[in-house]
């Protein structure tokens, strides 16, 4: 059943900066800095309209000549025996484009041949998309680039072109991540251990963890004393593709993280849930946090608010939305700290209400 849901999720579907000699982004020093100069300014209630974050650009390497240690023996998520024995051409497949974030951050960016629509980062951007109709792996075009290891999970399938790419005998590594923002350090070691770089994968982890630490510190300082009802709405296009996202997907603890209330936390959805109008009113936030893409392919906030009951929500009155590119809003990996910080100033620094864009993080963006 969850993988039918993550099916339906799945049809939707980057600012990195260098990293200092201690190890922390530059670009977050920045961002931290200019929330903490504009606390207190922003009535994040009195905001009104879209915002959005810009998408994240590729993840600082840790590294630039990553040497792994192979061969690599272990036990994966299925219970098959599976030997590691060369990286040089990676498949690393998921719903969220959290493996892919994660390689580059190992230094391994060029050894990855291949994405699913999620991995959105603009060194990947040439390089050929193996999924289909959102996240149903293809399997000829998975065995055509001819991979010496794919790294997968059941948040993409179908089961039966896993099972037959391994068959085929390509090394074949089923993960179970945890992830959350919780568990971001091991996700990261996890993946590390599997291409044979651990002592890369705890400093990436390490750095990971930090930065969302210390995000988290300053969002705590600028947050309202009452939060913002919030919710996470998942849509496609402009037909009946509309759901409440739950916490099972993550949106509890981003939401959480950004100083809010999740809303359909508190109304105990943890799948994803019909956004009906009696379901929104229910929950009735004060502010929606969207995909990018899922809201432009719904035609902008005036087709959101065709959508039956959108509109009665006191978001809606307010055409107030905080919109994350579809890879970085719920992956949970590298770049967290950042996309808290970004979207925090969205929320409640000077941008709340002039909906201005960074522009220097504009310009990092685009090299």
């Amino acid at each position: 059943m969850r993988r039918l849901v993550a099916a339906v999720l799945a049809c939707a579907l980057t600012l990195g900066g260098c990293a200092s000699w201690d190890g922390t982004s530059n670009v977050n020093a920045e961002l931290a800095s200019e929330l903490r100069t504009e606390a207190g300014q922003v009535d994040p209630r009195a905001a009104q309209g879209v915002k959005t974050v810009p998408s994240l650009a590729d993840v600082e390497p840790v590294t630039e000549n990553p040497k792994p240690a192979l061969p690599v023996s272990l036990v994966d998520a299925k219970g098959f025996d599976v030997e590691v024995t060369d990286v040089s051409r990676i498949l690393a497949l998921d719903l969220y484009g959290t493996y892919t974030k994660t390689l580059t951050g190992l230094g391994l960016n060029e050894n990855i041949v291949g994405r699913t629509v999620s991995s959105t980062e603009p060194s990947l951007a040439d390089r050929p998309v193996v999924t289909v109709g959102g996240h149903n792996l293809n399997a000829e075009a998975i065995l055509e680039l001819n991979p010496t290891l794919v790294i997968v999970d059941e948040s993409v399938g179908p089961p039966e072109v896993i099972e037959q790419i391994r068959n085929a005998g390509i090394t074949t590594v089923m993960m179970s991540p945890k992830r959350s923002l919780e568990t971001i350090g091991d996700d990261i070691r996890l993946v590390a251990s599997v291409v044979g770089l651990p002592e890369e994968g705890e400093k990436l982890a390490e750095r990971s963890v930090r930065e969302v630490e210390e995000a988290l510190a300053v969002i705590d300082e600028i947050k309202p004393a009452e939060p913002l009802r919030m919710a996470f709405l998942y849509l496609r296009g402009t037909g009946g593709i509309f759901y409440i996202i739950g916490d099972d997907y993550g949106s509890t603890s981003l939401i959480t993280a950004l100083g809010g209330r999740d809303m359909a936390a508190e109304a105990g959805i943890t799948d994803l849930k019909p956004a009906s109008p009696e379901a929104l009113a229910e929950l009735n936030p004060e502010m929606f946090v969207l995909m990018t893409k899922g809201l432009e392919s719904a035609g902008g906030i005036e087709g959101l608010l065709q959508r039956p009951g959108v509109a009665q929500t006191i978001a809606g009155q307010n055409q107030r939305a905080i919109t994350m590119n579809d890879g970085d809003s719920l992956a949970f990996g590298p770049q967290t700290g950042e996309l808290l910080l970004r979207a925090a100033k969205l929320l409640y620094g000077e941008d709340a209400y002039t909906g201005s864009v960074d522009t220097k993080s504009e310009q990092r963006a685009n090299g």
